[in-house]
């Protein structure tokens, strides 16, 4: 549904509800579906990679980018109406709305008061927000996928300690992104849509030494 920015006074979201009005109220069983938008596809219609390899002397540094493009994710539903002690909140609450005015320069709505918590009348519209315009990303991404550098010791150097040849290699995968939404706020856009108990894709670094006899 279509976000409409945040009350002047209290911060609470608003939207383009079912019957045409800027409101903080959406009736979502309602047979009218015209006021929901359509964002996109959740997987990438694109993807792909570009690799090279460097070489000088006795150096060699191979390196991998991976992209996706052509999707959008939706942000995790980390709004609500009142919050415990036992919430954990994401780092979109530190431009949350605090004070009149703040509309102008955030979209991101405020945390109510007690007395405005049980004055509120819109019950859904902090989850609402969670579903609406403004909670969705551009999915892709660019990401140093792979990095490896290898020295090939000199052959003299081996021969000196029983060796045909021998290489030391250092390899570090899942590096880095290059580009991703701002929206994401840091939040890996390969990670959503892999399940509640997945993990984000881990830093993996692996130092090999490798010997010919």
């Amino acid at each position: 549904m279509g976000f409409q920015g945040l009350d002047p006074v209290i911060g609470s979201p608003k939207f383009l509800n079912e019957e045409g009005e800027v409101s903080g109220d959406v009736y979502l069983q309602d047979d009218v579906v015209s006021f929901l938008t359509y964002e996109g596809a959740i997987d990438p219609k694109y993807t792909g990679g570009f690799s090279n390899n460097f070489k000088y002397k006795d150096f060699t540094v191979s390196a991998l980018i991976t992209y996706a493009a052509g999707n959008k994710v939706r942000l995790a539903p980390a709004f609500k109406t009142s919050y415990t002690d036992l919430d954990a909140m994401p780092n979109a609450f530190l431009d949350r709305w605090q004070l009149p005015g703040d509309e102008l320069k955030t979209n991101v709505p405020s945390i109510l008061d007690a007395l405005e918590a049980g004055d509120f009348s819109s019950v859904y519209a902090y989850n609402s927000y969670n579903y609406s315009t403004e909670r969705v990303a551009d999915g892709g991404f660019v990401r140093m996928k792979q990095i490896i550098i290898s020295y090939n010791i000199p052959t003299a150097v081996s021969k000196k300690i029983g060796l045909t040849n021998s290489s030391i290699s250092a390899v570090g995968n899942n590096l880095f992104l290059i580009y991703s939404d701002k929206k994401l706020n840091g939040q890996d856009p390969e990670f959503f849509g892999s399940g509640g108990v997945a993990l984000p894709i881990p830093r993996q670094f692996t130092l090999s030494l490798k010997v010919g006899f």
